[in-house]
């Protein structure tokens, strides 16, 4: 579907801004894909691409009523799209470490050998969940949350992220966890 779906920019806007669903919901299936690949050839992540896509329509829902039509609407959303992806490139990210680098021995009382060996076995599974389950952006709040202990809010603002979607990541992560290593949630506290 290309905007030839409707008759012009400027009526599809003005449906739009008028409170109509269905006018936004075409815009939005039509030119989703298209924002979408234009973030993830540029960013080459998966999850950062999705971020861009649902950024960018929440922007142009936002600020729809400035729309002059000095351009087709595709051209001033695409502007949107750069702008958002551009300023994603500008943030500072943060280094990521493997766990080997960060993993420290901890003295401890000897444990029993078959505790050791299910923690050990746990652990490798839990690894295994962390590098092939969870996404990029995942793989970086886990670290900077399990490992680095890093409170919610200095993740989010390290990664440009709310709160509330680090939280929901964390959630996501600690069922996965949960579902591929049952056991671990416990090694990890809350």
């Amino acid at each position: 579907m290309d905007s030839e779906a409707w008759s012009s920019d400027e009526e599809l806007v003005e449906e739009i801004l008028g409170g109509s669903v269905e006018a936004f919901e075409l815009l939005y299936e039509t030119y989703l894909p298209r924002v979408y690949r234009f973030a993830f050839k540029r960013l080459r992540d998966a999850s950062e691409a999705e971020d861009v896509t649902q950024e960018v329509f929440l922007t142009v829902f936002r600020v729809l009523g400035g729309y002059r039509g000095q351009s087709s609407l595709l051209v001033w959303i695409f502007g949107i799209t750069r702008n958002t992806v551009n300023r994603r490139f500008r943030r500072v990210r943060p280094r990521i470490v493997s766990f080997e680098a960060t993993a420290r021995e901890v003295p401890a009382a000897v444990p029993r050998i078959d505790r050791t060996v299910e923690a050990r076995r746990l652990l490798r599974r839990c690894e295994e969940i962390v590098e092939c389950e969870l996404t990029p952006l995942q793989r970086r709040i886990f670290h900077l949350k399990h490992l680095r202990r890093q409170p919610i809010r200095t993740i989010a603002e390290a990664l440009g992220k709310s709160e509330d979607a680090i939280k929901a990541n964390l959630y996501r992560m600690r069922q996965a966890i949960a579902h591929g290593a049952p056991g671990l949630e416990a090694l990890l506290g809350r």
